[in-house]
């Protein structure tokens, strides 16, 4: 009895459920609808269909707090708003799952793992750069959802903790979308608001992209060998895989496994050049790689059935990802209708405008990372601030290609920070890794991050990066 009585439950060992902590940043931005005057600015449809906002158009308005109502239909209104992210999330993790299932993706991993020798010094570099390289000209830091459950059983089997899994998946798509070269949502739409040509400037950034994912894999690899480490000297067991992996194929391949690999790995060649050249939306990206998993699981010998039924538990896996996604909009949602959004614009744009000209680009990147808690998506950051900010750099003397940089910049380093970034706390809750685990793990890389993007920042500024 006294043993039972001390014995606590894992419910004691976890952090607040994500839901709750959603909830209460809900009921925290519906208080702030109270406190903070309500304004808006005029907005303009561009030429592509967005709404951007009108420079110097800030006017105040009557106030429209949130009501307890207004609080209920968070969180279905935030799904709503968000429903092409959850879908995305949905049909992109779900199809990476049928993949997997059919033994495709294994393959893959098993070919990487006999290269690197299983030395995670050379597996987790190869593994980032990889995911790094598609998020950094695509963007989609989504796809850490889909990487998760190839890389991180994987990883635990060679004796790393599901937080090291977490980062492999996580950091690269990430930061690759932060500092990448030829992002349509961040730098496409940033060229064009400020009349830029479209990807101009792309060496400074590919230089600092090279910098960023060198840094992020220097850092995993170290804490990675810093954890084996550990428990190789203390004995204890290896942690199991916190991802199912449940469907994946045996490690001896059959003939059509390695033909359906080699189409995978075409079709996406093919997938990528489609998105940079059409530029696919989200709906058109969930459905490519939805033909794109029907056809390799094909290829490899999965029935038509067997498929639907891979469907079906890939899906499973990821309902609750997908449904955090649009839980997290909720806070976004509450703020906008109550019309202290703008304000909150309104207010940075005053605050960037009153530094000196030389922090003018920094103070830039400062408050795209403090207003991506409310606004975690990249291209809708950039259409509610840049038309406010290139003015103000106009007038600061700062090059627009710089400040267009420190928009970028600074909406993607605090993804994987703020909860309200739905995709990060999607992967979160799919590694079972708490939240604060995750930050104590990040923050150290993240100051170096933040280091360099400032310095490249008033590098970029003194060079007077252009064209103008």
């Amino acid at each position: 009895m006294g043993a039972q009585a001390t014995k606590r439950s894992p419910e004691s060992h976890r952090g607040l459920d994500i839901y709750i902590v959603l909830s209460a940043l809900i009921a925290v931005a519906a208080l702030l609808t109270w406190i903070i005057p309500a304004g808006r600015y005029e907005r303009t449809v561009l030429p592509d269909g967005r709404e951007a906002v009108v420079p110097g158009s800030y006017h105040t308005i009557e106030r429209s707090p949130a009501g307890f109502m207004d609080v209920i239909t968070a969180i279905p209104d935030g799904l709503a708003d968000a429903a092409s992210v959850v879908f995305l999330v949905f049909l992109v993790a779900g199809s990476v799952g049928v993949m997997r299932r059919a033994g495709v993706l294994d393959l893959g991993v098993n070919r990487l793992t006999a290269a690197t020798g299983r030395r995670v010094e050379l597996l987790i570099p190869a593994l980032m750069f990889a995911f790094s390289a598609v998020s950094g000209v695509v963007g989609m830091p989504e796809l850490s959802i889909a990487y998760l459950p190839i890389v991180q059983p994987l990883l635990v089997r060679m004796g790393c903790g599901p937080v090291t899994g977490t980062a492999v998946a996580l950091l690269p798509t990430t930061l690759g979308a932060a500092f990448g070269v030829t992002v349509p949502a961040t730098v496409g739409i940033g060229h064009m608001l400020a009349g830029l040509p479209m990807f101009s400037g792309a060496g400074y950034r590919f230089v600092f992209f090279l910098i960023i994912q060198t840094a992020a894999a220097v850092f995993v690899v170290r804490r990675a060998r810093q954890e084996i480490a550990r428990r190789d000297e203390s004995g204890a067991p290896r942690e199991t895989a916190t991802v199912p992996a449940e469907g994946v194929a045996p490690v001896s391949f059959s003939g059509r496994q390695k033909t359906a690999g080699i189409v995978a790995l075409g079709l996406f060649v093919v997938f990528v050049v489609a998105v940079l050249v059409l530029r696919l939306g989200f709906e058109e990206i969930g459905g490519a790689f939805v033909a794109m998993a029907v056809v390799v699981s094909l290829l490899a010998g999965r029935g038509p059935n067997q498929i639907c039924a891979d469907f079906n538990d890939s899906f499973r896996e990821i309902l609750v990802g997908a449904l955090v996604c649009g839980v997290a909009r909720g806070v976004s949602v509450v703020m906008t209708e109550g019309m202290v959004m703008d304000t909150v614009v309104y207010g940075a744009a005053l605050l960037v405008s009153s530094l000196p000209p030389a922090l003018t680009a920094v103070g830039v990147l400062f408050g795209q990372t403090a207003f991506n808690f409310l606004v975690p998506s990249g291209s809708g950051q950039a259409l509610i601030t840049l038309p406010i900010l290139v003015p103000v750099a106009d007038l600061a003397g700062v090059t627009r290609q710089v400040v267009v940089l420190a928009t970028q910049w600074g909406d993607g380093i605090t993804n994987v920070i703020f909860p309200t970034s739905g995709y990060f706390m999607a992967t979160l809750v799919m590694a079972r890794v708490g939240l604060v685990r995750w930050i104590r793990y990040y923050l150290p890389l993240f100051g170096i991050i933040l280091l360099v993007a400032t310095s490249g920042l008033v590098i970029a500024q003194y060079i007077q990066l252009g064209p103008f």
